[in-house]
């Protein structure tokens, strides 16, 4: 009886383990692109399932001929996304206390934002968090220096090379500089925002990076992280609204941008 009632026991523990994987999967990939990838996927595997039943030899012999190089498409595709839960995984509370603090010079990057919105300079300042998205920093100007508002407000003036792109930032360095980034399609960006905050939201969908934006045309604020924007943001709240969301797991991002306490 007792190694009846184990084995229902471990069979709770290994459906349980299963279930959590596939809601961290699930709430990685809900505000991707890779999301409706994984819908057509699941697609064909019901359409092999029916074809089998109804004994429809040829399209089954097709989609059979086909599934291996699926699944290899699908984890090209979704690399970003499998990094990005490992990652998490790594970052849950019971693993923190392996790794150190990162440390990012807030106030230096927030007096930069505040006088750039103030004058209406337009900019993206990336702060990378555990995803360091090298292929857009490879393809960009490498900068590797200290962070300073004054180096991010020459950056970023319209007379400089520089300026057409976005910074990411890494700790407590200016990575790259005039970096493109992938524009967005979320219908959440109303008609009115441009280029820039597209842009903003791409890599915000893509990583787990801290986004910043300052509009030209109107001089407001925006924070995007995990595909969700804070807009407009108050100079005043957003150095303590960024070092919350530095430590914060995925789960409580949302209730940070909404000013909710977590």
């Amino acid at each position: 009886m007792q190694l009846d009632d184990l084995k229902i026991f471990l069979i709770i523990i290994d459906v349980l383990i299963v279930a959590f994987i596939i809601y961290r999967v699930y709430l990685l990939l809900r505000r991707t692109r890779a999301i409706q990838l994984l819908i057509g996927f699941g697609l064909i595997l019901l359409l092999d399932l029916l074809a089998e039943r109804l004994s429809f030899e040829t399209l089954s012999w097709l989609i059979k001929s086909v599934s291996s190089y699926l699944v290899f498409g699908i984890i090209v595709l979704l690399q970003p996304e499998l990094r990005r839960m490992v990652i998490e995984i790594g970052n849950m509370r019971l693993f923190r206390w392996l790794q150190p603090p990162r440390s990012v010079p807030l106030t230096e990057i927030c007096e930069a934002v505040k006088i750039m919105a103030q004058e209406r300079i337009g900019s993206i300042i990336v702060i990378l968090r555990d995803i360091r998205a090298q292929s857009i920093i490879d393809s960009a100007v490498k900068l590797d220096s200290l962070i300073s508002r004054e180096l991010l407000l020459t950056v970023f003036h319209k007379d400089t090379a520089l300026h057409d792109g976005a910074v990411v930032i890494e700790a407590n360095r200016i990575v790259a500089a005039s970096c493109y980034l992938p524009l967005s399609s979320a219908r959440i960006l109303k008609k009115t925002y441009g280029a820039r905050h597209r842009a903003a939201m791409g890599i915000s969908e893509e990583t787990d990076a801290i986004v910043i934006v300052t509009s030209e045309e109107t001089g407001k604020i925006a924070l995007l992280v995990n595909g969700e924007m804070k807009t407009p943001v108050k100079h005043m709240e957003l150095q303590p609204t960024i070092a919350r969301l530095l430590k914060a797991e995925e789960k409580e991002i949302t209730a940070i941008l909404r000013g909710e306490r977590t």
